[in-house]
């Protein structure tokens, strides 16, 4: 008797291909055995049963390769994986539990056993308790199989390396994503988003709390606070709860353990880490394969117009340089909205305000800047800043009436606060950065051409880095739309997969960390780097660290959305081997040739599909870079005009008009 076709609601099994089949005891059926004959899969009555003949029955009417696919997926899965009798005690306990539930509910809802059993029965696609004992049956064995492809200990070179996933599809992992284990600080600003409005590249205008936010943050930061402190403090993103680590998102695999290439951080970020260890990080710069790996868009050396990445100034090997007085000088005026005589400025308006000249200038840059040490030159630059509105001062301080003290007692006010806050930095938070120290340019006005341009900061910088001695990489988001991350990023890379592309899979084992212990099982980061240790967990508990790993095998696992194939092929590999023979006489030649083109194809377009997404934000994070070098140095108000605008001298007679763009 061939019962209701109803196996494409639930998983294929071989128990319930039996009970479809025939109407004898659906314990009278076998695994193929070492005689494989003519692609047999299954003896079911006496009866021998091919694979075609199986899709024939179970799925005749839904001719599909990807039908076809499921049905050899599942029927692989538990040929790879027979039942033990462990499995088939689980079930029937299983079973027992529910039988229970059954007659609980029945008393419950006034219901009669029989009725709720059958409901059940109906939830699961089944006919009665045989198949459904089946069906659990075939889920342990699928189960199983999963489990023991996924939670592989077996493959590692080093036995102290305790993985319960493969070291193999580890090393596929990070092949393909790339995980960069990274900690940020966000300070979100009011400015405009340059993707609705152009002239936010040169005139981003920012509130007084914003400018206060991030003096506060780069204050805090050349400190002797750590950045996780930093971030827990000030940042305004989520992860301050995590002091600024990123990853641990338990819905999104791509996000399980900071950034992958599949992660969808604003391209300022993503993009941004990705174009400083291409062009400019001394450790990764030169790594053979980066630029194929992170999809550098047609960089070449020797030819100049491959790619409009080549004009951009991250791709001539110079970043953007901070002064750190103008964080803090910042921090001084973020308030500033009339001339230090307290009377309003004549024609001017949110665009000469001097917070706003400040954050355009520095902080409003969609490529990557660092922060640099500038107390030796902090006194000069001062003076000149004076000394481009007034001429007559000679010196900063002193009693005569040609020093700041005397003529601009406010402005030597925030001089003395800014010099105090130098000379209390934490000088191991700077360091001198090769290719990056001495490869910073800026925004630079000049007084005979009356013209801003991009120059080199000169002489070699000393970089602010977090207290590991990691470089902070600041970026302005800006071009997503999403308002929530629209600000300015405060970037370090904890791990980089590029340092060391040979062993980088050994960071992103799962073992537990143990007290006392060196190697791969130290609770030492500096040391022994993993992402499990990076943190201070305990080692008894193992509570941090168990959530840590668990991270790491969600974004092993997720990481290829057709992952699937490949446990498909291992089941097909141990299937075949064991019984001696091909894939095509197993399927059949024709069938198989559906399967393996099926599978082709879903990862051919997968592929296809991540490519083109960051191709396209490559693509779109180019355009905004040149059209930032293009378009802001010419409309940027420079910063002597931060002088002009608290001395009050604007437009009385028109000469600062056209530098400071008041209009009258």
């Amino acid at each position: 008797m061939i019962k209701g076709m109803k196996t494409m609601r639930f998983v294929l099994t071989i128990g319930t291909i039996a009970s479809v089949l025939t109407s004898c005891s659906t314990e009278e059926y076998s695994y193929p055995d070492y005689n494989w004959q003519d692609g047999l899969i299954v003896t079911i009555g006496g009866k021998q049963y091919t694979f075609e003949e199986v899709y024939q029955l179970m799925e005749g009417s839904q001719e599909s390769a990807q039908a076809l696919y499921s049905t050899a997926r599942d029927i692989l899965a538990q040929l790879a994986t027979p039942a033990t009798d462990s499995m088939i005690s689980v079930v029937d306990n299983e079973i027992t539990e529910l039988e229970n539930t059954w007659r609980e509910d029945a008393r419950t809802n006034g219901t009669s056993y029989k009725e709720e059993m059958e409901n059940y029965l109906d939830e699961q696609g089944v006919d009665d308790e045989d198949e459904l004992r089946l069906k659990m049956i075939s889920e342990q064995q699928i189960q199983n199989n999963s489990d023991n492809f996924y939670l592989d200990h077996d493959g590692t070179t080093d036995p102290s390396y305790l993985y319960s996933i493969s070291e193999e599809m580890t090393k596929k992992y990070v092949e393909k994503e790339r995980p960069y284990h990274v900690s940020h600080i966000l300070v979100n600003v009011a400015a405009s988003d340059v993707s609705a409005d152009s002239t936010a590249y040169y005139n981003g205008q920012i509130s007084s709390d914003n400018a206060r936010k991030i003096s506060q943050t780069v204050t805090q930061l050349a400190s002797s606070a750590t950045f996780g402190d930093t971030a827990m403090l000030l940042s305004d993103d989520g992860s301050k709860s995590t002091y600024g680590e990123l990853g641990g998102d338990s819905s999104n695999a791509s996000m399980a353990v900071g950034m992958q290439k599949s992660t969808s951080y604003v391209n300022e970020f993503k993009l941004g880490v990705y174009a400083y260890d291409t062009f400019l990080n001394p450790d990764t710069k030169n790594t053979e394969g980066i630029r194929d790996s992170l999809q550098i868009p047609g960089y070449d050396e020797d030819n100049a117009n491959a790619s409009s990445l080549n004009s951009t100034e991250i791709a001539q090997g110079h970043a953007y340089g901070i002064p750190l007085s103008v964080a803090l000088t910042l921090g001084e005026v973020y308030n500033q909205d009339r001339a230090d005589s307290g009377r309003p400025v004549a024609f001017t308006d949110d665009t000469q305000l001097p917070r706003n000249i400040l954050f355009n200038n520095y902080f409003n840059n969609h490529g990557v800047s660092f922060i640099y040490d500038d107390s030796d030159t902090y006194d000069s630059t001062f003076l000149a800043n004076i000394q481009a509105v007034d001429p007559e001062i000679t010196t900063i301080s002193g009693t005569s009436t040609t020093s700041v003290e005397v003529k601009y007692p406010s402005r030597y006010e925030e001089y003395l606060n800014v010099k105090s806050a130098l000379n209390n930095i934490d000088s191991d938070k700077f360091a001198t950065v090769e290719g990056v120290s001495d490869s910073l340019v800026a925004y630079t006005y000049d007084n005979e051409s009356q013209e801003t341009t991009i120059s080199d900061v000169s002489g070699s910088r000393r970089i602010l880095t977090d207290e590991r001695g990691n470089p902070i990489i600041v970026v302005r988001a800006g071009t997503s739309g999403d308002s929530s991350y629209q600000g300015i990023h405060f970037i370090v890379v904890n791990h980089d997969p590029f340092e060391d592309p040979e062993n980088d899979y050994v960071y992103w084992r799962v073992n537990i960390p143990e007290e006392g212990s060196t190697g791969a099982t130290s609770t030492d980061w500096l040391t022994d780097p993993s992402y499990v240790n990076f943190i201070n967990g305990d080692p008894n508990s193992n509570t941090a660290y168990d959530t840590r790993i668990a991270n790491i095998q969600r974004a092993v696992r997720g990481y290829d959305s057709n992952i699937e194939f490949e446990l498909f092929e291992a089941n097909l590999e141990t299937v075949t081997n064991r019984l001696n023979i091909s894939a095509e006489t197993l399927f059949t030649a024709d069938y198989w040739n559906i399967i393996s083109s099926y599978i082709e194809y879903k990862r051919a377009s997968s592929d296809k599909t991540a490519t083109d997404s960051l191709d396209s934000s490559w693509e779109t994070y180019v355009n905004v870079l040149n059209l930032q070098q293009d378009i802001a140095p010419k409309r940027v108000v420079p910063t002597v005009c931060v002088t002009y605008y608290q001395n009050g001298q604007y437009g009385e007679n028109g000469e600062m008009e056209e530098l400071c763009h008041v209009e009258r």
